[in-house]
């Protein structure tokens, strides 16, 4: 008996002794693990896979693009040079088609049996810290509801692995579409830190538009998406005298009309050519993908079912339509996560030209995502502009006004967790970005007012690879004198060019 009670006893010491570790799951490091929620295309999409025949849809293989482009070259370019519109239809349907109709979902939103995401990855190691994460990707054309599940999965497993109770999530982009989903489904438990880096939590106008048949080019949002694009083109050898000449390139043929021209010869052309390629390529393919649906913004939602023709039930139908529910649900959901002591982090980018294809070419955005629906509501003036004087003078705190009068953060959701970056390019990589999300997931408290270094408004400067605080409106002048390349140089010529075209020279001097 005394044998027995001391066998007892000495377990009971053990336990006692292991309880700390035990309570913390296993691990004392003090940081719990990071499960990064890639963005749209993180994982490729492959027709028949493991045969002679494998395809790879997406990522795009650029050998299978560039093969079918060549195919439908020669009618592209006598439609063009003819102006026949017909011409062009079809051979943007035949190109569409054959790149991408095998991505399209059957009526109950499932892919083909023969097109799959073989690469799926799965959580292993236990190895954890602000310098690993855990990959998390997915088939982007699928239901979000789906990759939420599997989120939850792999949430679970990363816990056992590393011996912690709970994880940090940050998603990029469309990780933001997963995270709203899975919000919605499984709430806030076990989570410590949300990161949301350039999401569209509340769609994006390009899918709104787009889904409603909005299609239009443009000659000065064409302009400067080739502007705000050209700082972050891969040149190699000479990189910045080749983007300064391609920026003051792109800026003599719009002074010169020729882009005036081109804009107007092709959207003519797309109007003409547009209902064919809608019917027979683009609803087809992308009207049946829920993971694409989930990006139309609420407003235009209706709009969309309509004219994408949206089977009114069935499967399809009904994945779409569920994801409305976490898109409208999202704000409150991150509320009642903070509330319970979740450290929230949402950041966007502002004063980039979003995709220059849409009638609402105007909104400001990080390039993709639209800042006041990655922002979950803040109230933002125009692309380059600021708000108006109206406007400004009648708020009645400016505690959330950019010190560039671009933004109004106090309309957002969650004004005390929402940093913007002016100038920042779609989830684009950036050192002091990255500085910023360590210290929301190794600090207690987390707000706009926690890092002094990193206010509620910063600015994106990607020849250093850090960003600083916001103190005006955007001075090309003052970025030269900063970061004096090639390119700046020429970024500031042209806008003195432009400021004695469109101004007297009184203005010039003394403005």
């Amino acid at each position: 008996m005394k044998k027995v009670l001391s066998v007892v006893l000495c377990f009971a010491l053990i336990l006692c002794a292991a309880s700390p570790a035990l309570a913390d799951g296993g691990c004392d490091c003090g940081f719990s693990p990071v499960i990064y929620v890639g963005p749209l295309g993180c994982s490729s999409i492959v027709r028949d896979a493991g045969t002679e025949n494998e395809q790879q849809l997406w990522k795009i293989d650029t050998k299978f693009l560039l093969s079918n482009l060549g195919g439908v070259l020669p009618d592209l370019t006598k439609a063009l040079l003819t102006r026949d519109a017909d011409l062009l239809g079809d051979a943007l349907v035949r190109f569409v088609n054959a790149c991408f109709g095998d991505l399209a979902l059957n009526s109950e939103g499932n892919s083909k049996a023969n097109v799959t995401t073989p690469e799926l990855n799965v959580p292993a190691g236990d190895r954890h810290g602000p310098d690993s994460d855990y990959y998390f990707d997915y088939d982007f054309r699928l239901d979000p509801f789906e990759h939420a599940d599997r989120l939850h999965e792999f949430i679970e497993q990363v816990k056992a692995l590393t011996g912690h109770n709970s994880v940090k999530l940050k998603c990029s982009s469309m990780g933001g579409v997963v995270l709203s989903a899975y919000l919605e489904k499984y709430g806030h438990d076990g989570i410590d830190v949300i990161i949301c880096r350039c999401c569209p939590l509340k769609g994006t106008a390009v899918a709104g538009e787009a889904f409603c048949g909005k299609i239009e080019l443009n000659s000065t949002s064409l302009t400067r998406y080739g502007e705000d694009a050209i700082p972050f083109l891969e040149t190699g050898f000479a990189d910045d005298f080749i983007e300064g000449t391609l920026y003051a390139l792109l800026d003599t043929l719009k002074a010169a009309g020729v882009v005036d021209g081109l804009c107007a010869l092709g959207d003519k052309l797309i109007k003409d050519a547009g209902d064919k390629v809608y019917r027979e390529a683009l609803i087809p393919v992308f009207g049946t993908l829920p993971g694409i649906w989930s990006f139309v913004p609420e407003e235009y939602f209706d709009d969309a079912v309509e004219f994408m023709n949206l089977p009114s039930e069935g499967g399809l139908h009904d994945k779409v339509f569920a994801y409305r529910n976490a898109m409208a649900d999202i704000e409150e959901n991150l509320a009642a996560a903070r509330d319970d002591g979740v450290k929230i982090c949402v950041i966007c980018g502002y004063n980039v030209q979003r995709t220059p294809l849409v009638t609402l070419w105007k909104s400001t955005s990080d390039g993709t995502v639209d800042t006041k629906y990655a922002s979950l509501g803040a109230t933002c003036a125009d692309v380059k502009e600021p708000l108006d004087d109206d406007y400004i003078n009648a708020m009645r705190s400016r505690d959330y006004l950019s010190p560039d009068n671009m933004i109004d953060a106090s309309t957002c959701a969650l004004p005390e967790n929402t940093w913007f970056v002016r100038d920042w390019l779609h989830c684009n990589g950036n050192a002091g970005i990255d500085e910023l999300f360590n210290l929301v997931m190794t600090s207690d408290e987390v707000n706009i007012s926690s890092f002094e270094k990193f206010p509620q408004f910063l600015e994106a400067d990607d020849d250093a690879d850090t960003v600083y605080p916001v103190t005006g409106a955007p001075d090309e002048a003052a970025r030269f004198r900063n970061s004096p390349t090639f390119l700046n140089f020429i970024r500031f010529l042209f806008s003195v060019l432009k400021r004695i075209t469109e101004n007297s020279v009184f203005d010039i001097l003394f403005k």
